[in-house]
């Protein structure tokens, strides 16, 4: 970066090694889990990717952000794959759209099979029109292959999470109750390759909040706070996506708590003696940051201002000096 920029960060480069020890890891998991059950450890873990979807019925197409689940395990960015993990032997497969020649005029160059076979690391790349040949064909044990399906509740939304589907699907036994909460399990603890892009979204959404901070002045919009945060965190940071829908809060709508929607659109003006409450974070290749910080619109706290913050912070403080592992 020139040093009459903003930002100290340029976007860090992506090793695809980090979904390899990802498979990896469910690999091993997996097979622990079914040898602990008495269980063979034959099939295919199977997962479908994200779909493209348009604007109601209109030709607009959304931007597209990958399924997390996916993305965990093949860092795949473009819409309508399937992937594969061999329980016998850890083989990885993608699975990719055969797309029409017109696809070269509107969207751009289509990509042979081997190039997502260098970008994405994996062992083999075929059609999704393949799927079915290809895994009866790979499957080597006696009767119909066995397909671990991703099916299991997000206790956050109260959705579940969509299991594959392809035309031949009837020639496969499916499991829907054993990849899920392995695969959720393996989320849990990161990578050292997965923490340094997590480091990096807090990092670069860190910076911005603070450009924020520097540039809000009474009489702004709230959106204008947004604005100046998602310009600052792609346009020095390469994210193109946010972890969550920005939330401008300023007054009274700083109590509420997912302020931001399209109902409630950070559309108020800053006030003189507001406080503001910036809940914002990027995403970097699928791995995001969720920054919350508050302080007073014209830069000087009330006297009950300060002493609401300073106790906050306090706490704050006193939680993050007591974490380490082992304590609850």
């Amino acid at each position: 970066m020139a040093s009459s920029s903003p930002s100290s960060m340029s976007p860090p480069m992506i090793p695809m090694e980090l979904h390899s020890l990802n498979r990896e890891k469910l690999f091993n998991s997996l097979r622990d889990h079914l040898t602990s059950c008495a269980r063979p450890l034959q099939g295919f873990v199977l997962l479908q990717g994200g779909e493209e979807q348009t604007r109601h019925c209109t030709d607009h197409l959304e931007l597209f952000r990958q399924e997390s689940y996916f993305a965990y395990l093949f860092g795949v960015e473009e819409p309508g794959f399937y992937g594969s993990i061999d329980i016998a032997s850890g083989k990885s497969m993608l699975f990719i759209p055969r797309l029409p020649a017109d696809y070269a005029v509107w969207m751009g160059k289509i990509q042979p099979p081997s190039h997502f076979q260098e970008k994405y690391k994996v062992t083999q790349v075929l059609y999704t029109d393949e799927i079915k040949d290809v895994l009866l064909d790979q499957y080597h044990a006696t009767g119909a292959p066995l397909l671990f399906l991703l099916h299991g509740l997000n206790t956050d939304s109260n959705k579940y999470s969509k299991p594959a589907e392809f035309q031949g699907i009837e020639k496969f036994q499916t499991d829907l109750n054993t990849l899920h909460p392995i695969l959720t399990e393996c989320r849990v603890i990161k990578s050292n390759l997965e923490l340094a892009l997590i480091q990096y979204a807090n990092d670069i959404s860190s910076e911005a909040h603070v450009e924020v901070m520097r540039k809000t002045k009474v009489g702004m919009k709230e959106y204008q706070l947004e604005s100046m945060f998602l310009h600052h965190t792609y346009m020095y940071g390469g994210c193109r996506h946010c972890s969550y829908t920005c939330i401008c809060a300023t007054g009274d709508n700083s109590a509420v708590l997912h302020y931001g929607h399209a109902a409630a659109p950070n559309d108020k003006t800053l006030q003189e003696g507001d406080m503001s409450l910036l809940d914002m974070g990027a995403e970097y290749h699928f791995y995001g940051s969720d920054i919350t910080c508050s302080f007073p619109v014209n830069g000087r706290f009330t006297r009950d201002q300060s002493l609401l913050y300073t106790a906050v912070l306090d706490a704050h403080d006193a939680v993050i000096s007591d974490m380490r592992p082992g304590v609850s």
